[in-house]
C-alpha cells in the first residue's frame, strides 16, 4: 500500500486503510469507538457517479500518527 500523508495544522495524518466506500464507513466506525480520530478522503469520481455503487475510486482512511498501531491493530484483527 502507497503510504499517503496529508497535513493540517495540528498533524500530518497517516493512511492506514483504503477501500470500497461502505467497507471505509465500517472501518471508520469501528476505528473511532475505540476512541481513535480519524477522516475519511473520498478518491470516488463524485461528481459523476454515486460512491456506493462501485463505480470511481476508493476511500481512505487517515489518522494521527500517534494512532496509527493501534488503528493498524483494530483493523487487522477485524479481518
Amino acid at each position: 500500500m502507497e503510504e499517503l500523508t496529508m497535513t493540517t495544522k495540528d498533524y500530518a495524518w497517516i493512511e492506514v486503510f483504503s477501500g470500497e466506500a461502505f467497507e471505509a464507513e465500517v472501518v471508520k466506525g469501528l476505528l473511532e469507538s475505540n476512541d481513535i480520530r480519524c477522516i475519511l478522503e473520498d478518491h470516488t469520481l463524485s461528481a459523476l457517479t454515486s460512491r456506493y455503487n462501485g463505480i470511481g475510486g476508493y476511500v481512505s482512511i487517515l489518522v494521527n500518527p500517534a494512532d496509527e498501531g493501534k488503528a493498524r491493530q483494530l483493523i487487522i484483527l477485524k479481518e
